[in-house]
């Protein structure tokens, strides 16, 4: 056969109306959630620790939600899992993806 069958794995984010603090739904994850977005709002304070933290993909504003770019991933990724798990932005621990 030429062309190999591929099988689409259909995922849906989620943004729950609490945080979710369970390492176990990030396990299986190909960080999908930190690749797929052009970035996430960020409060003052999340803001300010990201930047003691190293990040410099940040984006102040006077007027709206400060942002983390993470477009083409962020910056806090190693080796698809998110490196500052437990200091992660509310945003990041609302969201998640399941499969059909």
């Amino acid at each position: 056969m030429l062309f190999h069958r591929r099988v689409n794995d259909k995922r849906h984010g989620l943004l729950l109306d609490h945080p979710l603090d369970a390492p176990s739904c990030c396990s299986v994850c190909a960080a999908l959630c930190c690749r797929s977005f052009p970035n996430v709002d960020l409060s003052w304070g999340e803001y300010q620790l990201l930047e003691r933290l190293g990040a410099t993909r940040l984006h102040f504003s006077l007027y709206g939600p400060h942002k983390l770019i993470i477009e083409n991933g962020c910056e806090f990724l190693v080796d698809n899992r998110c490196g500052i798990y437990e200091q992660r932005p509310e945003i990041c621990r609302r969201f998640i993806c399941r499969s059909d």
